[in-house]
């Protein structure tokens, strides 16, 4: 039983990879893309995917969603008191950040 359990898993994991490379490409080529209301909508939903199935694969490796959520806090943090480009520029970090808190 133990044995299928992993052997699942295994696939469940490879699928997933395989889904967030495809879905990268997706991204991509709705960026290339001509830029209008739809395209927009194209990659926030593209956006979306990534985001979820990249919190499913780490929850497959044993990954909790409190830690990524726990790690992206932290890494915005620091880009923040770095002065990351975007975040001195634009201040997409602290406005990220405050999203997720």
């Amino acid at each position: 039983m133990n044995r299928i359990d992993i052997a699942n898993n295994i696939k469940s994991v490879e699928l997933l990879k395989t889904e967030i490379l495809q879905s990268l490409t997706d991204l991509y080529g709705d960026i290339a893309a001509e830029a209008d209301f739809d395209t927009e909508n194209q990659i926030a939903s593209d956006a979306a995917n990534i985001i979820s199935l990249v919190y499913l694969l780490c929850k497959r490796l044993g990954v909790k969603y409190d830690d990524i959520n726990m790690h992206m806090r932290e890494k915005l943090k620091q880009g923040i008191s770095e002065r990351h480009n975007l975040e001195k520029r634009f201040g997409d970090l602290s406005e990220l950040l405050e999203k997720l808190s």
